[in-house]
């Protein structure tokens, strides 16, 4: 008769694998490794689809505004707006995803033996640093807008690159692993 009655033929089940031993971080964090690269290209998807929705809302309001009504244009912007707080998500999530996965795997491009793992690297340190300049930037204006009421021209012109330049590479990236999986 064993000692332990949980290993008995009648005990139950023991959960067997990775996810018992895992706590609920550590499983959240694998879920975000896991699937980093959907949920970023979702988010860019979703601010591209609301951007070109403002698009033509912005223009139109421009000739109302002439005319002197501004609310078609203060809608527009409203929207353009949204639009940019997807490109926030984004570079936060790009930035999590970042620390996370240099905190389980180490730092980009070290020991990358392949040329797929030192495209990914470097893609991703791309999308990282990209998403960390258009976040200091972006808290740099705030902070200087609520002390001296104004920000310098280089620090709007960072913010507006950047989250340009986020969601290309984003996009890139995408486009690169559905090649590499396709194909290669």
């Amino acid at each position: 008769m064993p000692s332990d009655p949980s290993s008995g033929p009648t005990a139950a089940p023991r959960q067997s694998g990775m996810a018992a031993s895992l706590s609920q971080t550590e499983r959240i964090q694998a879920w975000m490794l896991a699937n980093s690269l959907p949920v970023e290209i979702l988010l860019t998807a979703l601010s591209i689809a609301v951007w070109a929705i403002a698009l033509p809302v912005v223009i139109f309001g421009s000739f109302t505004a002439l005319g002197g009504d501004t609310s078609i244009l203060s809608a527009g912007m409203m929207i353009v707006a949204a639009g940019s707080l997807g490109v926030i998500v984004l570079a936060a999530w790009v930035l999590i995803g970042t620390f996370i996965d240099i905190r389980n795997h180490g730092p980009p491009l070290r020991g990358a033996d392949s040329t797929r793992a030192i495209a990914y690297d470097g893609i991703q340190s791309l999308k990282a640093a990209t998403a960390g300049v258009f976040a200091t930037s972006l808290l740099a204006y705030g902070v200087l807008s609520l002390t001296v009421q104004s920000g310098p021209t280089l620090v709007l012109q960072l913010i507006g690159v950047c989250g340009i330049l986020l969601p290309v590479l984003v996009l890139i990236h995408g486009l690169g692993a559905f090649i590499g999986y396709s194909f290669i």
